[in-house]
Parts: structure tokens; sequence; C-alpha cells
């Protein structure tokens, strides 16, 4: 299994009936409840004021001082009267664009398949909670404007079903600064679009906040998460987001950028207005300046775990084609290659098409073969032929023809306890603190030798890696625990920086036999550096 991650275009986070911009803010504040913003509402009593506004002075003008109101001479300084200042119930969306050009060209070369019934491919949205790290930053602790950590929420990932061009903005506070930096001074706060109700300097929104919360016309669901403490990460994850992003990936044209995407509370907590406190939960956005930053992760299946040099009775095993042209790089073909197996004297014991596994590799899978034809006992050496190889320029090449030998040694049965294998394991491909540019790819080994021996190296079915960052005393799992190939001659795994942010990594290993787990911690560490 790999993992691929696709980050945000754009971002911003729009406040309901407001015009503030905040794009450029490290964190989205994803609030419902009382309003954080005050507004003006009309009301019967003229003696109520919000505010001023500027008009022309219609007394004598005093030369000497004049009357000025916002720079303009000549206008002055007026109540407004009939109208009242209220916090009124109100809500947050935080909208996003996603870059998924470089997932289209991963699915370009071959290395991932979004095609076919099967759910092959997996998307996960992935968004850090800016108090998951901190209890205390729970129910408890009071925010921006008397604002509270929600708990017991439902926040979903939908899709605008209208607008697609719209401007990020340049806005950071959510709110108008109050003296010495306000407003003059300040450069933080925006009323440029986007916001609540433009989508750029000359266009609307069709509906303001880009989608009708009673109007289920207007988006469309992908995803919902429940939060119960509050603190929790945001991992949308559901087939209807699988299904959207490959539609995306192979639709005529495809679409690797200018989809709008938001997420939200569902309407049950948008629309309630019988709360006096406002509930808010905050998540890093694309600004961060920290590992934070929210991405979508691709998994696929592509774990090479070749039978050929192990090949045994009683259990499913794995037959690999591997084909690349004279530089190294992986061929696609334009068919599945046509496999048959013979038996020791030539006959077809098998046969069928093969499966693309991933760019340059492809598998036939044979299930667990219980007996062999009579007169037959192992081990015993068949062979596997691929024919009908043609490369997607139409080349048709040579059929080739392999060898595998049948064992059973597929289990132990007997009075014996089995002891664990413990083995020594070294990492190439990568040095030590070595700095790998950014978009670089490697091809990272493990070896496995036996214990007390130098040169005597096996191939071992059960050994997985991780690579994670460290933020303080937190470990950050970057890829979580992954079964490491097993191809023919190598254990290996494919290391494909282009995703990576620029930090120090570090991997570790661990290996399973006879129920015994060994961890092998901090293997090896190397830094991912931008590339120039």
């Amino acid at each position: 299994m790999s993992i691929y991650r696709s980050y945000f275009n754009k971002n911003n986070t729009i406040v309901a009936s407001s015009d503030v911009n905040t794009a450029r803010n490290p964190v989205t504040q994803l609030f419902y409840g009382k309003n954080i913003t005050t507004s003006c509402i009309q009301t019967n009593l003229t003696a109520d004021t919000c505010g001023t506004y500027c008009e022309p002075f219609l007394g004598a003008l005093n030369e000497a001082t004049g009357h000025t109101c916002d720079g303009q001479t000549g206008y002055t300084t007026t109540p407004l009267t009939g109208f009242t200042r209220a916090n009124s119930h109100g809500f947050s969306r935080f909208l996003f664009d996603l870059d998924l050009s470089g997932l289209s060209q991963k699915i370009k070369d071959c290395c991932i398949d979004v095609t076919g019934t099967t759910q092959k491919v997996k998307h996960t949205l992935h968004m850090t909670n800016t108090s998951s790290f901190d209890d205390d930053l729970l129910n408890g602790t009071v925010l921006m404007n008397d604002t509270r950590r929600a708990t017991s929420f439902t926040l979903m990932l939908f899709k605008v079903t209208g607008d697609t061009n719209w401007a990020e903005g340049v806005g950071y506070d959510y709110l108008v600064p109050d003296g010495m930096f306000a407003p003059d001074f300040d450069q933080t706060y925006s009323t440029r679009p986007s916001n609540w109700f433009s989508a750029t300097t000359l266009t609307s929104w069709t509906n303001d906040g880009v989608y009708d919360n009673v109007m289920p016309s207007t988006y469309e669901i992908l995803a919902t998460q429940y939060f119960d403490l509050g603190n929790e990460d945001i991992k949308f994850s559901d087939n209807r987001l699988t299904n959207e992003i490959n539609h995306q990936l192979t639709g005529t044209p495809q679409t690797t950028s200018g989809v709008t995407y938001g997420i939200s509370y569902i309407p049950a907590f948008e629309n309630t207005n019988t709360i006096n406190e406002a509930y808010s939960v905050g998540f890093f956005t694309k600004y961060t300046h920290t590992f934070f930053e929210p991405f979508l992760e691709t998994s696929y299946n592509d774990h090479v775990n070749d039978s050929r040099g192990n090949f045994n009775l009683h259990k499913s095993n794995n037959l690999f084609l591997y084909l690349y042209d004279g530089n190294g790089k992986p061929i696609c073909l334009n068919q599945l290659p046509w496999v048959t197996i013979r038996d020791c004297n030539g006959d077809v014991y098998l046969q069928g098409p093969a499966k693309k596994l991933t760019c340059g590799v492809y598998v036939y899978r044979i299930g667990a073969i219980i007996a062999l034809p009579a007169g037959q006992e192992v081990p015993l050496a068949y062979t596997d032929t691929w024919s009908l190889i043609t490369t997607s320029n139409g080349t048709l090449l040579p059929d080739v023809t392999n060898e595998f030998i049948i064992y059973d040694n597929a289990y132990s049965v007997g009075t014996t306890v089995v002891e664990p294998k413990v083995y020594g394991y070294s990492v190439s491909g990568i040095k030590l603190n070595e700095k790998i540019k950014n978009g670089d790819t490697r091809k990272v080994y493990i070896s496995t030798r036996v214990p007390y021996t130098t040169d005597h190296d096996v191939l071992v079915d059960n050994i997985k890696y991780r690579i994670y960052v460290k933020q303080g005393n937190t470990e950050v799992e970057v890829i979580s625990w992954t079964d490491v190939n097993k191809s023919f001659t190598s254990n290996y795994f494919l290391l494909d920086t282009s995703w990576m942010i620029p930090n120090e990594y570090f991997l570790d290993i661990k290996a399973t036999s006879n129920q015994q787990v060994d961890t092998y911690r901090k293997v090896i560490n190397f830094q991912i550096v931008n590339e120039i």
C-alpha cells in the first residue's frame, strides 16, 4: 500500500452575512451559535444608534476648522439612528480548491489505477485540529469574543454545484481591531473578495455563502464526520469522496483544479438560534507555518509479494512480471498480458490474464493449490509464460517464459514449538542524514541478514516500515506502518518525495515472526529540502 498527498491551491474562511476575508489566516475558525461579529439591525426606536455615517454639513462652514469625515472636508459625522447593534446567530464556512495535477500524472504514468468496479484507490481529506495536542484547549477555554471550543458536533465536506471561479483574497483577521492599530494602521483586515457575498471583485456567488443550507440542490455532500470531544482531526473518507475525485481525474476533460469544495457544520447546527454562546473548532490551513498543512491523501494497493522464490502448496501465491525500457523506466502496456502455466510434463495447468499492479509491474494471482496432477510430487518445477505483451505504442514484445519450484513448506504441524526468527536489518538507497531534493524518488532496500553472519541475506514476508517527523515530543506519522515489497531478489519500497514537505524524517522498521514483534527505532533519518 502506498500513498500520495495532494495539497490545496487556495483556501478561505467566510463568515455568514459578513464581507470579511480571512484567506491568509493560518487557522480556520469554524463556529456556530451567537455571531462573533456584531451587526446593525433596524428598530422602531429612532433614539437607538448604531455607529455613524458621513453626510454633507448643511450649516455655516467654519473656514478655520472646517468639518471633515473620513478625510472629506465639508462633511460631518452623524449618528445612525433607528438602528441598534445586536449579536445575531451566525456561522462560518471553509472553502478550498485542490491541486490534483501530481495525482493526475501518477495515473497517466500507469502507477495508480482508478478504473474498474472494485475500489482500488481510496481518498481521505486530512486537516489537523489546532487543539489536538493540548486537552486544556477543550470546552473550558474561551476564545475570541466569548467563543468556546465546540464538542459533540458534525461537520460535512461538500462540493459547490455551481460557482468555481473565486478569488482567495489577502485577509487575515476576522474582526476590525480596536485601538491604535485600527483601522488606518492595520494591514491584516480585508473585505476584498472572496467573502460571504462576493466570489471575485466583479462577480457575486450564485448563492450567498456559496450555497443555501435549506436548498440541498445548491451543494453536494461528499462525507460527514462526528466529533465527540472537539479535538479530533478531520479525516473525511467516504465512497462519495473517492468517486468524486476519481471522476475529476478520469472525466473528459480531466479536472485537476478549479472545483470548489468546502467544510461546514451540517445545516442543523448552522440554523440553530436558541443558544447564547458561539462554539468553534480550529484547523490548520495551507498558510500554517507548521508541518500540519491540510491535504488529500490517496492510498492505493501496489504491494509486491512475489512467490517465485517461495511457491508453496495450500496457500495463495503470486507471480510477477517486471517491465522496463533500456533506461530503466517502467513500461505501460496497452493490454493485460496472458499467462500460461505448464507443469513438469509441459501440459497446461493454469492460464488466464494477468492484472496491472502499478507502473511496470503485472501480477498473476493463483489460488491455493491443494493437489498436483497424479504422479507429481514436490519439489518440482513449473513454468509460466507471459504472452501478448504489447507496449503503449503498439510494439508486440516476445513471449517471456520463467520457472518456479513448488514446495510444501507453507505450514509447520507437529509437537515442536517454532521459535521466532530474528534477523539483522540494514537500509540502503538513502544515506544517514542525507539531504534529498524534493521531487526525487528513491528505491529503498532493506537487507535482512541471518544473525552472526555478514553475507547470508534472506527475503522476509512480514516486514513493515513507517516514516514520521518530530514536532517537539510528538511523533507525527507521515506514512503509517506499511508492508515492505518482496520481489524475487530483494525487499524494498519506493519513496516518492514529490509530496513530502521539507523537514527531517525518521524511518522505523518492524518485523513479525511467530507472534513476536520486533521494532527497530530510528533506523535512519534523512531530510527533504526544497527544490531550487
